[in-house]
Protein backbone atom coordinates (compact mmCIF):
# COMPACT_ATOMS: atom_id res chain seq x y z
CA UNK A 1 0.00 0.00 0.00
CA UNK A 2 2.94 2.55 1.02
CA UNK A 3 4.19 2.08 -2.21
CA UNK A 4 1.45 2.12 -4.15
CA UNK A 5 0.86 5.57 -2.52
CA UNK A 6 4.37 6.92 -3.02
CA UNK A 7 4.53 5.92 -7.26
CA UNK A 8 0.86 7.36 -7.90
CA UNK A 9 2.10 10.60 -6.71
CA UNK A 10 5.28 10.90 -8.75
CA UNK A 11 3.56 12.00 -11.73
CA UNK A 12 1.85 15.26 -9.99
CA UNK A 13 5.17 16.18 -8.88
CA UNK A 14 6.35 16.10 -11.93
CA UNK A 15 3.40 18.13 -13.62
CA UNK A 16 4.09 20.84 -10.69
CA UNK A 17 7.73 21.68 -12.29
CA UNK A 18 7.20 25.59 -12.02
CA UNK A 19 6.37 25.17 -8.09
CA UNK A 20 8.50 22.39 -7.58
CA UNK A 21 11.39 24.97 -9.60
CA UNK A 22 9.87 27.25 -6.91
CA UNK A 23 10.43 25.14 -3.66
CA UNK A 24 13.67 23.58 -5.00
CA UNK A 25 15.31 27.70 -5.28
CA UNK A 26 14.17 28.34 -2.08
CA UNK A 27 15.57 25.52 -0.27
CA UNK A 28 18.72 25.86 -1.96
CA UNK A 29 18.91 29.65 -0.87
CA UNK A 30 17.87 28.61 2.71
CA UNK A 31 20.40 26.00 2.90
CA UNK A 32 23.18 28.30 1.75
CA UNK A 33 21.35 31.31 4.20
CA UNK A 34 21.76 28.47 7.17
CA UNK A 35 25.36 27.95 6.15
CA UNK A 36 26.67 31.75 6.23
CA UNK A 37 24.72 32.28 9.28
CA UNK A 38 26.60 29.29 10.73
CA UNK A 39 29.57 29.86 9.65
CA UNK A 40 29.59 33.50 10.64
CA UNK A 41 29.04 32.07 14.45
CA UNK A 42 31.03 28.76 14.34
CA UNK A 43 34.10 29.75 13.21
CA UNK A 44 35.08 32.54 15.14
CA UNK A 45 33.07 29.92 18.59
CA UNK A 46 35.95 27.44 17.66
CA UNK A 47 38.82 29.88 17.43
CA UNK A 48 37.89 31.47 20.64
CA UNK A 49 37.41 27.97 22.12
CA UNK A 50 40.10 26.52 20.85
CA UNK A 51 42.64 28.94 19.59
CA UNK A 52 43.75 29.59 16.43
CA UNK A 53 46.35 26.74 15.93
CA UNK A 54 44.38 24.51 17.35
CA UNK A 55 40.84 25.48 15.21
CA UNK A 56 43.05 25.04 12.14
CA UNK A 57 43.69 21.57 12.73
CA UNK A 58 39.95 21.08 11.49
CA UNK A 59 39.62 22.18 8.38
CA UNK A 60 43.22 21.25 7.45
CA UNK A 61 42.07 17.41 8.85
CA UNK A 62 39.46 17.83 6.27
CA UNK A 63 40.86 19.15 3.19
CA UNK A 64 43.37 16.14 3.21
CA UNK A 65 40.86 13.62 4.14
CA UNK A 66 39.02 15.00 0.98
CA UNK A 67 41.67 13.89 -1.24
CA UNK A 68 40.65 10.80 -0.53
CA UNK A 69 37.70 11.29 -2.83
CA UNK A 70 39.71 10.63 -5.81
CA UNK A 71 39.50 6.72 -5.32
CA UNK A 72 35.47 7.04 -5.60
CA UNK A 73 34.97 9.91 -7.79
CA UNK A 74 35.06 8.36 -10.79
CA UNK A 75 32.64 5.94 -10.04
CA UNK A 76 30.17 8.69 -8.51
CA UNK A 77 30.39 11.28 -11.23
CA UNK A 78 29.01 8.85 -13.39
CA UNK A 79 26.29 7.04 -11.82
CA UNK A 80 24.46 10.09 -10.77
CA UNK A 81 23.66 11.02 -14.84
CA UNK A 82 23.29 7.28 -15.67
CA UNK A 83 21.00 6.35 -12.82
CA UNK A 84 18.54 9.36 -13.03
CA UNK A 85 17.99 8.90 -17.04
CA UNK A 86 17.26 4.95 -16.06
CA UNK A 87 14.65 6.53 -13.75
CA UNK A 88 13.37 9.06 -15.84
CA UNK A 89 12.47 6.18 -18.45
CA UNK A 90 11.43 4.25 -16.32
CA UNK A 91 13.88 1.12 -16.75
CA UNK A 92 13.55 -0.42 -13.50
CA UNK A 93 16.07 -2.99 -14.63
CA UNK A 94 18.51 -0.96 -15.35
CA UNK A 95 18.53 1.15 -12.50
CA UNK A 96 18.52 -1.11 -9.74
CA UNK A 97 21.89 -2.76 -11.79
CA UNK A 98 23.39 0.87 -11.68
CA UNK A 99 22.46 1.49 -8.12
CA UNK A 100 23.69 -1.72 -7.05
CA UNK A 101 26.72 -1.69 -8.80
CA UNK A 102 27.09 2.17 -7.19
CA UNK A 103 26.53 0.72 -3.44
CA UNK A 104 28.60 -1.98 -3.92
CA UNK A 105 31.64 -0.47 -5.86
CA UNK A 106 31.46 2.33 -2.93
CA UNK A 107 31.37 -0.15 -0.19
CA UNK A 108 34.84 -2.19 -1.68
CA UNK A 109 36.49 1.43 -2.62
CA UNK A 110 35.69 2.45 1.35
CA UNK A 111 36.95 -0.86 2.36
CA UNK A 112 40.20 -0.22 0.47
CA UNK A 113 40.40 3.09 1.78
CA UNK A 114 40.66 1.74 5.46
CA UNK A 115 44.19 0.54 5.12
CA UNK A 116 46.16 3.93 3.96
CA UNK A 117 43.12 5.44 6.36
CA UNK A 118 44.65 4.51 8.88
CA UNK A 119 48.19 4.88 8.36
CA UNK A 120 47.29 8.14 7.87
CA UNK A 121 46.00 8.26 11.48
CA UNK A 122 49.01 6.84 12.75
CA UNK A 123 51.59 9.36 11.39
CA UNK A 124 49.15 11.59 11.02
CA UNK A 125 52.19 14.39 13.01
CA UNK A 126 54.38 13.25 10.63
CA UNK A 127 51.89 14.51 8.01
CA UNK A 128 50.87 17.66 9.85
CA UNK A 129 52.38 20.26 11.91
CA UNK A 130 50.66 20.00 15.33
CA UNK A 131 50.62 22.16 18.26
CA UNK A 132 52.54 20.47 21.09
CA UNK A 133 50.43 18.58 23.07
CA UNK A 134 47.60 17.60 20.77
CA UNK A 135 49.61 14.92 18.89
CA UNK A 136 46.68 12.19 20.24
CA UNK A 137 43.30 14.60 20.31
CA UNK A 138 44.37 15.61 16.65
CA UNK A 139 44.45 11.89 15.64
CA UNK A 140 41.15 11.38 17.02
CA UNK A 141 39.86 14.48 15.05
CA UNK A 142 41.23 12.67 11.77
CA UNK A 143 40.05 9.03 12.64
CA UNK A 144 36.61 10.74 12.92
CA UNK A 145 36.95 12.84 9.88
CA UNK A 146 37.88 9.68 8.09
CA UNK A 147 35.47 7.96 8.98
CA UNK A 148 32.68 10.29 7.87
CA UNK A 149 33.98 10.66 5.01
CA UNK A 150 33.95 6.96 4.08
CA UNK A 151 30.36 6.69 5.41
CA UNK A 152 29.46 9.79 3.06
CA UNK A 153 30.83 7.47 0.32
CA UNK A 154 28.73 4.36 1.57
CA UNK A 155 25.59 7.25 1.36
CA UNK A 156 26.30 8.74 -1.97
CA UNK A 157 24.36 6.22 -3.84
CA UNK A 158 20.95 6.94 -1.51
CA UNK A 159 21.56 10.66 -2.53
CA UNK A 160 20.57 9.98 -6.50
CA UNK A 161 17.01 9.64 -5.46
CA UNK A 162 16.08 12.73 -4.43
CA UNK A 163 17.79 14.45 -7.27
CA UNK A 164 16.25 12.06 -9.66
CA UNK A 165 12.75 13.15 -8.35
CA UNK A 166 13.48 16.59 -8.45
CA UNK A 167 13.04 16.73 -4.58
CA UNK A 168 15.97 18.73 -3.82
CA UNK A 169 13.48 20.54 -1.41
CA UNK A 170 14.06 17.15 1.16
CA UNK A 171 17.97 16.87 0.20
CA UNK A 172 18.64 20.46 1.64
CA UNK A 173 16.40 19.51 4.62
CA UNK A 174 18.47 16.60 5.29
CA UNK A 175 21.57 18.58 4.75
CA UNK A 176 20.44 21.16 7.15
CA UNK A 177 19.58 18.56 10.27
CA UNK A 178 23.18 17.23 9.36
CA UNK A 179 24.03 20.88 10.23
CA UNK A 180 22.42 21.67 13.39
CA UNK A 181 23.10 17.96 14.32
CA UNK A 182 26.83 19.23 13.86
CA UNK A 183 26.70 22.27 15.36
CA UNK A 184 24.48 21.63 18.09
CA UNK A 185 26.05 18.89 19.31
CA UNK A 186 29.72 20.71 19.63
CA UNK A 187 27.96 23.24 21.02
CA UNK A 188 26.40 20.95 23.55
CA UNK A 189 30.13 18.82 24.38
CA UNK A 190 31.63 22.62 24.99
CA UNK A 191 29.05 23.72 27.31
CA UNK A 192 29.44 20.26 29.49
CA UNK A 193 33.23 19.64 29.24
CA UNK A 194 36.46 21.84 28.37
CA UNK A 195 36.22 22.28 25.17
CA UNK A 196 38.35 19.74 23.00
CA UNK A 197 39.22 19.59 19.22
CA UNK A 198 38.51 15.59 19.34
CA UNK A 199 34.40 16.60 20.09
CA UNK A 200 34.77 18.07 16.51
CA UNK A 201 35.43 15.12 15.24
CA UNK A 202 32.50 13.42 16.77
CA UNK A 203 29.84 15.93 15.93
CA UNK A 204 31.17 15.88 12.06
CA UNK A 205 30.44 11.82 12.54
CA UNK A 206 27.50 12.51 14.12
CA UNK A 207 25.99 14.55 11.68
CA UNK A 208 27.02 11.94 9.05
CA UNK A 209 25.11 9.38 10.81
CA UNK A 210 22.19 11.47 10.26
CA UNK A 211 22.50 12.21 7.24
CA UNK A 212 22.93 8.74 6.11
CA UNK A 213 19.78 7.78 7.95
CA UNK A 214 17.88 10.81 6.17
CA UNK A 215 19.18 9.71 2.82
CA UNK A 216 18.77 6.30 3.49
CA UNK A 217 14.70 6.97 3.99
CA UNK A 218 14.64 9.14 0.89
CA UNK A 219 15.91 6.87 -1.20
CA UNK A 220 13.13 3.90 -0.06
CA UNK A 221 10.25 6.67 0.33
CA UNK A 222 11.48 8.35 -3.78
CA UNK A 223 12.69 5.07 -5.37
CA UNK A 224 10.84 2.10 -4.03
CA UNK A 225 11.50 0.13 -6.67
CA UNK A 226 15.28 -0.17 -6.04
CA UNK A 227 16.44 -2.44 -3.78
CA UNK A 228 20.26 -3.55 -2.37
CA UNK A 229 21.19 -7.11 -3.87
CA UNK A 230 24.00 -8.36 -4.36
CA UNK A 231 23.73 -10.75 -7.40
CA UNK A 232 22.90 -7.75 -9.36
CA UNK A 233 26.45 -6.24 -9.04
CA UNK A 234 28.23 -6.21 -12.63
CA UNK A 235 31.97 -5.69 -13.05
CA UNK A 236 31.45 -4.83 -16.54
CA UNK A 237 29.59 -1.89 -16.11
CA UNK A 238 31.51 -0.59 -13.18
CA UNK A 239 34.69 -0.22 -15.41
CA UNK A 240 32.53 0.87 -18.31
CA UNK A 241 31.15 3.49 -15.23
CA UNK A 242 34.81 4.39 -13.47
CA UNK A 243 36.17 5.02 -17.86
CA UNK A 244 33.44 7.17 -17.89
CA UNK A 245 34.52 9.65 -14.79
CA UNK A 246 38.24 9.37 -15.49
CA UNK A 247 38.39 12.67 -17.05
CA UNK A 248 36.51 13.96 -13.96
CA UNK A 249 39.45 12.98 -11.87
CA UNK A 250 41.98 14.66 -13.74
CA UNK A 251 39.72 17.65 -13.56
CA UNK A 252 39.22 17.13 -9.31
CA UNK A 253 43.02 16.32 -9.18
CA UNK A 254 43.41 19.96 -10.48
CA UNK A 255 40.79 21.48 -8.16
CA UNK A 256 42.35 20.01 -5.44
CA UNK A 257 46.19 21.72 -6.44
CA UNK A 258 44.35 24.93 -6.57
CA UNK A 259 41.50 24.99 -4.05
CA UNK A 260 43.02 22.82 -1.45
CA UNK A 261 46.91 22.79 -1.20
CA UNK A 262 47.44 26.24 -0.05
CA UNK A 263 46.12 24.98 3.69
CA UNK A 264 48.35 22.44 3.30
CA UNK A 265 51.47 24.68 2.36
CA UNK A 266 50.68 27.34 5.03
CA UNK A 267 50.71 24.29 7.77
CA UNK A 268 54.19 22.94 6.72
CA UNK A 269 55.89 25.86 5.63
CA UNK A 270 54.50 28.51 8.69
CA UNK A 271 53.20 26.22 11.30
CA UNK A 272 49.99 25.52 12.94
CA UNK A 273 49.27 29.10 14.64
CA UNK A 274 49.89 31.27 10.93
CA UNK A 275 48.12 28.21 8.98
CA UNK A 276 45.05 28.37 11.30
CA UNK A 277 45.08 32.27 11.02
CA UNK A 278 44.93 31.34 7.16
CA UNK A 279 42.22 29.08 7.62
CA UNK A 280 39.63 31.09 9.44
CA UNK A 281 40.22 34.18 6.80
CA UNK A 282 40.23 31.27 3.76
CA UNK A 283 36.32 30.44 4.94
CA UNK A 284 35.14 33.66 3.57
CA UNK A 285 36.33 33.29 0.00
CA UNK A 286 34.43 29.56 0.31
CA UNK A 287 31.58 31.50 1.68
CA UNK A 288 31.60 33.54 -1.67
CA UNK A 289 31.90 30.30 -3.84
CA UNK A 290 29.08 28.64 -2.11
CA UNK A 291 26.70 31.97 -3.03
CA UNK A 292 28.04 31.07 -6.24
CA UNK A 293 27.17 27.70 -6.51
CA UNK A 294 23.50 28.07 -5.14
CA UNK A 295 22.57 30.98 -7.36
CA UNK A 296 24.65 29.77 -10.93
CA UNK A 297 23.29 26.33 -10.07
CA UNK A 298 19.78 27.52 -11.56
CA UNK A 299 21.01 27.98 -14.60
CA UNK A 300 22.82 24.75 -16.20
CA UNK A 301 19.00 22.34 -16.57
CA UNK A 302 17.41 25.35 -19.26
CA UNK A 303 21.43 25.01 -21.10
CA UNK A 304 21.36 21.56 -21.08
CA UNK A 305 17.81 22.04 -22.76
CA UNK A 306 18.65 24.90 -25.02
CA UNK A 307 21.82 22.66 -25.99
CA UNK A 308 20.09 19.72 -26.90
CA UNK A 309 17.83 21.48 -29.38
CA UNK A 310 20.37 22.89 -31.23
CA UNK A 311 19.44 26.33 -30.08
CA UNK A 312 23.16 27.71 -30.02
CA UNK A 313 21.94 31.53 -30.88
CA UNK A 314 19.48 31.34 -27.86
CA UNK A 315 21.96 28.95 -25.19
CA UNK A 316 24.98 31.83 -26.15
CA UNK A 317 22.21 35.06 -25.23
CA UNK A 318 20.96 33.01 -22.22
CA UNK A 319 24.44 31.96 -20.98
CA UNK A 320 25.19 36.08 -21.03
CA UNK A 321 22.70 37.13 -19.34
CA UNK A 322 23.35 34.65 -16.98
CA UNK A 323 27.14 35.60 -16.14
CA UNK A 324 26.30 39.08 -16.39
CA UNK A 325 23.10 38.06 -13.41
CA UNK A 326 25.82 35.82 -11.01
CA UNK A 327 28.23 38.79 -12.17
CA UNK A 328 26.60 41.57 -10.66
CA UNK A 329 25.51 39.40 -7.55
CA UNK A 330 29.34 38.39 -6.90
CA UNK A 331 30.91 42.30 -7.67
CA UNK A 332 27.90 43.74 -4.88
CA UNK A 333 29.50 40.60 -2.55
CA UNK A 334 32.77 40.70 -2.99
CA UNK A 335 32.76 44.68 -3.45
CA UNK A 336 31.37 44.83 0.40
CA UNK A 337 33.70 42.41 1.82
CA UNK A 338 36.97 43.83 0.23
CA UNK A 339 36.01 47.45 1.01
CA UNK A 340 35.17 46.41 4.88
CA UNK A 341 37.46 43.87 4.95
CA UNK A 342 39.34 45.36 8.11
CA UNK A 343 36.43 45.93 10.46
CA UNK A 344 34.66 42.69 9.01
CA UNK A 345 37.16 40.55 10.28
CA UNK A 346 37.80 42.86 13.35
CA UNK A 347 34.22 42.38 14.01
CA UNK A 348 33.47 38.47 13.40
CA UNK A 349 37.10 36.96 14.67
CA UNK A 350 38.55 38.90 16.59
CA UNK A 351 41.06 42.78 16.80
CA UNK A 352 43.95 40.26 16.13
CA UNK A 353 42.49 39.71 12.52
CA UNK A 354 41.98 42.80 11.38
CA UNK A 355 45.51 43.24 10.35
CA UNK A 356 44.99 40.66 8.05
CA UNK A 357 42.37 42.77 6.08
CA UNK A 358 44.83 42.66 3.03
CA UNK A 359 45.30 38.98 2.67
CA UNK A 360 41.40 38.67 2.97
CA UNK A 361 41.62 41.53 -0.16
CA UNK A 362 44.06 39.39 -2.11
CA UNK A 363 41.98 36.18 -1.64
CA UNK A 364 38.70 37.56 -3.06
CA UNK A 365 39.06 40.18 -5.00
CA UNK A 366 39.73 38.23 -8.42
CA UNK A 367 36.78 36.08 -7.76
CA UNK A 368 34.82 38.50 -9.46
CA UNK A 369 36.16 37.25 -12.64
CA UNK A 370 36.62 33.66 -11.84
CA UNK A 371 33.35 33.28 -10.01
CA UNK A 372 31.09 35.08 -12.43
CA UNK A 373 32.37 32.38 -15.45
CA UNK A 374 30.59 29.55 -13.16
CA UNK A 375 28.09 29.34 -15.89
CA UNK A 376 30.10 28.04 -18.53
CA UNK A 377 31.22 25.46 -16.99
CA UNK A 378 27.53 23.84 -17.96
CA UNK A 379 28.83 23.90 -21.38
CA UNK A 380 31.49 20.86 -22.03
CA UNK A 381 29.29 19.24 -19.89
CA UNK A 382 26.56 19.63 -21.94
CA UNK A 383 28.94 18.57 -25.44
CA UNK A 384 30.75 15.99 -23.31
CA UNK A 385 33.58 17.18 -23.97
CA UNK A 386 35.37 17.29 -21.04
CA UNK A 387 38.90 15.96 -21.72
CA UNK A 388 40.57 19.56 -22.75
CA UNK A 389 39.27 21.32 -19.61
CA UNK A 390 40.41 18.67 -17.37
CA UNK A 391 43.86 18.46 -18.75
CA UNK A 392 43.99 22.59 -18.85
CA UNK A 393 42.96 22.09 -15.15
CA UNK A 394 45.36 19.58 -14.16
CA UNK A 395 47.85 22.06 -15.51
CA UNK A 396 46.88 24.97 -13.76
CA UNK A 397 46.37 23.16 -10.24
CA UNK A 398 50.30 22.15 -10.91
CA UNK A 399 51.03 25.66 -11.59
CA UNK A 400 49.44 26.92 -8.54
CA UNK A 401 51.25 24.53 -6.66
CA UNK A 402 54.28 25.65 -8.32
CA UNK A 403 53.83 29.51 -7.81
CA UNK A 404 52.82 29.14 -4.17
CA UNK A 405 56.07 27.55 -3.27
CA UNK A 406 58.59 29.98 -5.38
CA UNK A 407 56.28 33.25 -3.69
CA UNK A 408 57.12 31.49 -0.32
CA UNK A 409 60.08 29.47 -0.06
CA UNK A 410 62.11 32.07 -3.05
CA UNK A 411 60.53 35.67 -2.57
CA UNK A 412 59.58 35.38 1.30
CA UNK A 413 55.83 36.46 0.49
CA UNK A 414 54.67 34.04 3.66
CA UNK A 415 50.62 33.90 3.53
CA UNK A 416 49.97 36.16 0.96
CA UNK A 417 52.15 34.72 -1.63
CA UNK A 418 49.56 31.59 -1.46
CA UNK A 419 46.89 33.71 -1.88
CA UNK A 420 48.73 35.57 -4.88
CA UNK A 421 49.57 32.33 -6.58
CA UNK A 422 45.84 31.28 -6.47
CA UNK A 423 44.62 34.58 -7.89
CA UNK A 424 47.07 34.38 -10.51
CA UNK A 425 46.58 30.86 -11.75
CA UNK A 426 42.76 30.94 -10.89
CA UNK A 427 42.50 34.37 -12.84
CA UNK A 428 44.42 32.69 -15.73
CA UNK A 429 41.99 29.85 -15.97
CA UNK A 430 38.83 31.46 -16.34
CA UNK A 431 40.08 34.67 -18.49
CA UNK A 432 41.88 32.55 -20.84
CA UNK A 433 40.41 29.25 -21.42
CA UNK A 434 36.76 29.39 -19.75
CA UNK A 435 35.11 32.00 -22.46
CA UNK A 436 37.40 31.08 -25.14
CA UNK A 437 36.89 26.69 -24.68
CA UNK A 438 33.24 27.74 -24.49
CA UNK A 439 32.79 29.69 -27.59
CA UNK A 440 34.52 27.45 -29.87
CA UNK A 441 32.34 24.28 -28.70
CA UNK A 442 29.50 26.89 -29.21
CA UNK A 443 30.85 27.87 -32.67
CA UNK A 444 30.97 31.20 -32.44
CA UNK A 445 33.29 34.40 -31.57
CA UNK A 446 36.20 33.77 -28.82
CA UNK A 447 35.18 37.34 -28.00
CA UNK A 448 31.72 36.12 -27.60
CA UNK A 449 31.46 35.96 -23.51
CA UNK A 450 33.82 38.48 -22.99
CA UNK A 451 31.67 41.21 -23.48
CA UNK A 452 30.50 40.93 -19.63
CA UNK A 453 33.95 40.74 -17.63
CA UNK A 454 34.11 44.69 -17.79
CA UNK A 455 31.17 45.91 -16.30
CA UNK A 456 31.40 43.47 -13.86
CA UNK A 457 34.65 44.26 -12.61
CA UNK A 458 34.10 48.06 -12.83
CA UNK A 459 31.06 47.43 -10.76
CA UNK A 460 33.37 45.43 -8.49
CA UNK A 461 35.99 48.47 -8.13
CA UNK A 462 33.39 50.95 -7.91
CA UNK A 463 31.84 49.16 -5.00
CA UNK A 464 35.02 48.61 -3.26
CA UNK A 465 36.15 52.59 -3.74
CA UNK A 466 32.89 53.07 -2.32
CA UNK A 467 33.49 51.27 0.99
CA UNK A 468 36.76 52.88 1.36
CA UNK A 469 35.05 55.95 0.89
CA UNK A 470 32.66 55.31 3.79
CA UNK A 471 35.40 54.26 6.30
CA UNK A 472 37.35 57.58 5.66
CA UNK A 473 34.35 59.35 7.77
CA UNK A 474 33.66 56.78 9.69
CA UNK A 475 35.42 54.13 12.15
CA UNK A 476 32.96 51.05 12.68
CA UNK A 477 32.95 49.67 15.82
CA UNK A 478 29.91 47.06 16.34
CA UNK A 479 27.84 44.92 13.51
CA UNK A 480 24.65 47.73 13.48
CA UNK A 481 27.32 49.56 12.19
CA UNK A 482 28.42 47.68 9.75
CA UNK A 483 25.28 46.56 8.47
CA UNK A 484 23.72 49.81 8.58
CA UNK A 485 27.22 50.52 6.04
CA UNK A 486 26.83 47.33 4.09
CA UNK A 487 22.88 48.18 3.50
CA UNK A 488 23.62 51.92 2.56
CA UNK A 489 26.23 50.79 0.03
CA UNK A 490 23.78 47.53 -1.48
CA UNK A 491 21.02 49.99 -1.94
CA UNK A 492 23.15 52.23 -4.35
CA UNK A 493 24.52 49.64 -6.05
CA UNK A 494 20.97 47.99 -6.70
CA UNK A 495 19.58 50.93 -8.07
CA UNK A 496 22.49 52.08 -10.21
CA UNK A 497 22.23 48.48 -11.84
CA UNK A 498 18.62 48.47 -12.10
CA UNK A 499 19.09 51.48 -14.09
CA UNK A 500 21.74 50.34 -16.16
CA UNK A 501 19.87 47.29 -17.42
CA UNK A 502 18.08 47.01 -20.77
CA UNK A 503 14.34 47.61 -21.25
CA UNK A 504 14.31 43.70 -22.19
CA UNK A 505 16.36 42.89 -19.18
CA UNK A 506 13.81 45.24 -16.25
CA UNK A 507 10.80 43.35 -18.12
CA UNK A 508 12.85 39.54 -17.53
CA UNK A 509 13.83 40.62 -13.87
CA UNK A 510 10.13 41.38 -13.62
CA UNK A 511 8.57 38.61 -14.68
CA UNK A 512 10.92 36.38 -12.54
CA UNK A 513 10.20 38.62 -9.57
CA UNK A 514 6.24 38.42 -10.59
CA UNK A 515 6.08 34.46 -11.40
CA UNK A 516 8.37 33.84 -7.62
CA UNK A 517 5.30 35.88 -5.92
CA UNK A 518 2.58 33.42 -7.22
CA UNK A 519 3.95 30.53 -6.97
CA UNK A 520 5.39 31.05 -3.09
Amino acid sequence: MGTEATVSTLPTVALARPRRFAINLASNVGQLGLSILVGAWYVPFLVRKLGPAVYGLIPLTSMVTSYMTLVTLGLDSAVARSLTIALERDDHQNANLIFNVSFWGNIALAALLVIPAGLAIANVDHLLRIPTGYEIPTRWLFACTIAAFILNQVKTPFGVSSFSRNRLDLQNLVTIIETLTRVGLVLCLFCLFIPRVQYVGVAILAGTIVSTAGMVWLWKTLTPTLSIRLDQFDWVMLRNLCSTGGWVIVSQIGVILYLNIDLVIANRLFGAEQSGRYAAVLQVPALLRSLAIAVGGIFPPIMYSMYGRGDFDGLVGYLNRAIKFLGMVMALSIGLICGFSEPLLRLWLGPDFGKLAPLLSLMCIHLCINLSMYPLYAVPLAADRVRVPGVVTLAIGAGNLLLALVFTAVFGWGLYGLAAAGAIMLTIRHLLFTPLYGAHILQRPYRTFYKEMVPIVLATAATWALCRWVLLGWTISNWVQLGTAALGVSSLFGAIVYFLLTPQERLGLKAVVARSRTQA
